[in-house]
């Protein structure tokens, strides 16, 4: 949808910074749930 938009209206750089900011948001909440997860895996262990 995001996409859409910017098709649209190139010249809108808002959009664009927005889809950039949900990516990175996504990307480091990831990281974080890999590294949660892996923790929690070796403390079970423990």
């Amino acid at each position: 949808m995001l996409t859409l938009a910017t098709e649209k209206d190139p010249s809108n750089m808002g959009d664009v910074y927005q889809m950039a900011t949900y990516t990175i948001l996504i990307l480091i909440s990831a990281v974080i749930m890999i590294v949660w997860l892996k923790r929690r895996g070796r403390a079970k262990k423990k």
